[in-house]
């Protein structure tokens, strides 16, 4: 009877540890602004970010509004799922949290087999010491010690590239690099080409990247993951010193630079970028060019913004971002954009779109898998202060036909007579069914089953 207690108590154990564990995965709520987005293989993964302090917790003030996160969480795309509930998977409880909270760096995917994830720059923030700081009532009290406790609590390290390998869930030092890298900085534009080659231009410091002034850069560094060596670019025709300027690499090797801020001289306020003069880096010959774009409508200068090339390779998809830098980092307009790249000069024109569009975002990711683009969190803007509000959902925009849809199902375009977007061999096709509800059914299958077990366990070893 003993042993038949305990065997049922360790039954019963595991039913409820696996059903903590799928309620941590299935109710992550993934709020946050400034983090990274990558899709490797048939999942993306997503790092970092600031997340506002609720209004009802005691360490939140005009000095503390946010908390940086070091979180590290998936969603697969290889299975239909419902905007409204995405199959998260947290991370974060093994080898691969981050080593510090991070937001607005930089990430690509690629390196030697193409499977590792290079983050580059942004801030990086001590959170055993910024907890430390929280309980300390002398220093909570204290706005300007305060201040100073915080801002020490930045740059961990003072490395410029990290390598996360997703299939081991695990964070690598890159040893025995060679050459000479950046300084620490954050808000870059950096690409990565088929060759593993990463461009890293501009960028900027700041006290939470160890700068004593506000600095804008508008140099150009390349990284070879594969020599693991650094160089600069010292070219002709560079641009201003800048930073938030969203890069798109074009299949000729060229890469441009759209939007963003710019600054005469360190220490200066930093101004936003006309969007009708962007930027050219040709990776073949190392040179700077620029190319002009026409507007059918008024286009407003932004920062935070995202630019994504479409499979045609002749339009680009932006979305989103602030304006009014100096002021209060207000919605723009348009907040949807198309650049058609295959006119010269470019032109813009709004994209437009139905269904259910996200709200105004900036410091949000954008990432193109099959034909959608999948836009996730950020902070939400308005027109008339600075935001006070984080997203914490997801949206779809089927490309084939411009439309936000609800709902996710690999391989297939809610667009009539349009053919779907395939990846090739490797693509993965929708069950038609959601991971939520075969977890569910899972779930309830296993709970069903041991019940069942034990009570006629149970029933059988009762004396008659």
């Amino acid at each position: 009877m003993r042993n038949q207690k305990v065997n049922s108590s360790k039954i019963i154990f595991l039913i409820i540890t696996f059903i903590i564990k799928f309620s941590r995965i299935a109710g992550l709520v993934p709020d946050r602004a400034g983090h990274v987005a990558v899709i490797i293989d048939d999942q993306i993964v997503f790092m970092g970010g600031s997340r506002f302090i609720p209004p009802t917790n005691p360490i939140r003030s005009q000095i503390r509004l946010y908390n940086l996160s070091d979180e590290v969480f998936s969603l697969s795309l290889s299975s239909q799922f419902s905007i409204s509930k995405p199959p998260y998977l947290d991370l974060s409880d093994t080898s691969a949290r981050m080593k510090f909270g991070s937001e607005k760096g930089t990430a690509v995917l690629g390196g030697p087999g193409g499977a590792n994830i290079y983050l580059i720059g942004g801030v990086q923030q001590n959170l055993t010491r910024l907890n430390e700081i929280d309980k300390n009532q002398n220093i909570t009290s204290n706005q300007t010690l305060m201040i100073e406790e915080i801002n020490k609590t930045y740059n961990m390290t003072d490395q410029s590239i990290f390598l996360y390998q997703p299939y081991g869930n695990s964070w690598l030092n890159l040893l025995n690099q060679k050459g000479t890298p950046p300084t620490r900085r954050r808000s870059t534009s950096t690409v990565i080409n088929q060759k593993g080659i990463i461009y890293i231009f501009g960028g900027r410091s700041q006290v939470d990247t160890g700068s004593p002034i506000f600095n804008c850069f508008n140099d150009l560094y390349i990284f070879d993951t594969v020599l693991l060596s650094w160089n600069q670019i010292n070219a002709a025709n560079v641009p201003s010193p800048r930073s938030h300027a969203a890069p798109v690499l074009l299949p000729n090797g060229k890469i441009l630079y759209i939007g963003g801020v710019s600054q005469t001289q360190p220490g200066a306020d930093a101004d936003l970028i006309n969007m009708n003069e962007i930027p050219v880096f040709d990776t073949n010959s190392s040179t700077w060019s620029y190319k002009y774009a026409n507007q059918s409508i008024l286009v407003q200068p932004r920062i935070a913004h995202t630019a994504t090339l479409m499979p045609n390779n002749n339009e680009i998809i932006i979305i989103g971002g602030n304006s009014n830098y100096n002021l209060h980092l207000t919605t723009v307009n348009p907040i949807f954009l198309s650049l058609n790249i295959a006119k010269d000069p470019y032109e813009y024109s709004e994209l437009i779109t139905s269904g259910d569009k996200p709200p105004p975002l900036a410091v949000h990711t954008a990432n193109l898998y099959l034909n959608y683009l999948i836009i996730a969190f950020g902070n939400i803007t308005n027109y008339a202060t600075e935001p006070a509000e984080i997203n914490s959902r997801i949206y779809l925009l089927d490309i084939q036909c411009k439309t936000w849809v609800t709902t996710f199902t690999p391989n297939k375009s809610i667009c009539s007579n349009v053919p779907s977007i395939s990846s090739g061999p490797s693509a993965s096709i929708g069950s038609g069914i959601s991971v939520g509800i075969i977890a569910g059914i899972f779930v309830c299958s296993i709970i069903g089953v041991a019940v069942i077990g034990v009570a006629f366990k149970c029933k059988k070893k009762q004396p008659k």
